[in-house]
């Protein structure tokens, strides 16, 4: 048999059976029913009561951390914030974060909720503080050691911000001269050897001669007299020098000026009339002065500095030197010296020559030598006769080795008394 056909054997002998209504058997199960659902709220409670709460705690620690979060990023953009603003007000000048943590503390700026969080949260700042407060002491010490060497240099700072330039001293011995030109809006001070001071006005200019032996300084002064160097120059001593003379003579047949010179040095130079006679380094020296009238001598040396003195001393002469040459001569006369006639230069002189006599009636020789000693004692060696008395003839004498300065040829007039 199928279980299909138990099923409907049961439900045709249960169909239309009924049991029998009991009363006190239904009120003895709705009180069981009424019991059971009491005892089973009141073991639900504490379980509906512990979700709310963890759902309540679980909220407001949601709630809290992310509060957290949004405090600590706006403070991490605060400081950010205040260092580039500081910063860029005074980059000197590192912030001070402890300083404002004690004149504003953060417990007081942040929400009471999160009070208790707050060392975890600034605990980077604060080691970011402890590196600036380092940092800014650091700084504070490097500012006190600039302000020291900018006070200590001031004026040269000065100086390059107003772009001072001063020329270049050039004068290098005692006596030398230099026309300085301050071409600046301010003035330029020269500082000499001994600490004279010399103010060159702003675009002005200044002649000035180096009269001291040292350094000569050149730059500019500050508003509390602090002298600042921009260039300096040596100057050095010229060589002492001194200069004597003696009286002119002609021993030699020479017009001769005998000088004594005195100096530091061993060479020196002479001049006669700007004209470079010799150099020499014996203490006495010998000029020859050929020339009438004035003449400028002038003693130069120079030293290992290319420092330069100069002497002079001016001699006068009454009269061109000419041969020291008579004008006239007596044939007959028993004086030798004054029976012939010859340049009396020449026979002292030891240069060549050649003398020659013209009768300036015709422009013919009447005489010639190249001897000293061979002078002319009055004729005429175109006939062999005596020129005639008191008529002038022309002579003229060519030095073959004149000294230096010295014209070659000399001429004038002799007359046979």
């Amino acid at each position: 048999m199928t279980n299909k056909n138990i099923e409907e054997l049961f439900k045709q002998s249960l169909e239309g059976h009924e049991l029998p209504y009991d009363a006190s058997a239904w009120n003895a199960l709705n009180n069981k029913l009424n019991k059971s659902n009491a005892s089973g709220y009141f073991k639900l409670w504490p379980w509906v009561l512990g979700s709310v709460l963890l759902i309540t705690v679980s909220s407001i620690l949601f709630w809290n951390t992310d509060k957290k979060s949004t405090i600590k990023n706006e403070s991490d953009k605060t400081n950010t914030s205040k260092n580039k603003t500081n910063t860029e007000k005074n980059p000197s000048q590192t912030i001070n974060l402890a300083d404002q943590k004690q004149k504003q503390p953060l417990k007081n700026i942040l929400p009471n909720v999160v009070q208790e969080e707050l060392p975890n949260v600034s605990e980077d700042n604060n080691n970011h503080i402890e590196k600036n407060n380092i940092a800014d002491s650091k700084s504070e010490e490097g500012s006190v050691e600039k302000e020291q060497e900018f006070t200590k240099n001031q004026d040269l700072v000065i100086n390059e911000i107003l772009k001072i330039v001063c020329p270049a001293l050039t004068f290098n011995c005692i006596g030398e001269q230099q026309d300085i030109s301050n071409l600046n809006e301010v003035d330029i001070v020269l500082i000499s050897p001994s600490n004279r001071q010399i103010i060159i006005p702003a675009n002005s200019h200044k002649l000035i001669t180096a009269s001291e032996k040292g350094y000569y300084r050149i730059g500019s002064l500050s508003s509390e007299d602090l002298f600042t160097e921009l260039s300096k120059q040596l100057v050095n001593e010229i060589p002492a020098l001194d200069l004597s003379i003696e009286e002119l003579n002609y021993l030699n047949g020479l017009p001769t000026l005998p000088i004594n010179v005195r100096s530091s040095e061993t060479n020196y130079t002479i001049y006669v009339n700007n004209k470079l006679m010799q150099q020499t380094n014996v203490q006495m020296a010998e000029v020859y002065l050929f020339e009438n009238g004035s003449n400028q001598i002038m003693i130069s040396a120079c030293n290992e500095f290319k420092c330069t003195s100069s002497v002079y001393k001016t001699v006068s002469t009454d009269q061109e030197y000419n041969l020291l040459a008579v004008n006239a001569f007596d044939p007959f006369s028993n004086d030798a010296r004054k029976s012939t006639f010859m340049p009396f230069a020449l026979t002292l002189r030891k240069s060549p020559f050649k003398l020659v006599i013209i009768d300036p009636s015709d422009g013919g020789i009447v005489f010639e030598s190249s001897d000293a000693s061979n002078a002319w004692d009055g004729y005429d060696k175109r006939n062999g006769k005596m020129v005639p008395p008191n008529k002038a003839y022309a002579w003229k004498v060519n030095i073959a080795n004149p000294e230096q300065k010295e014209k070659r040829d000399y001429k004038g007039t002799i007359v046979r008394l």
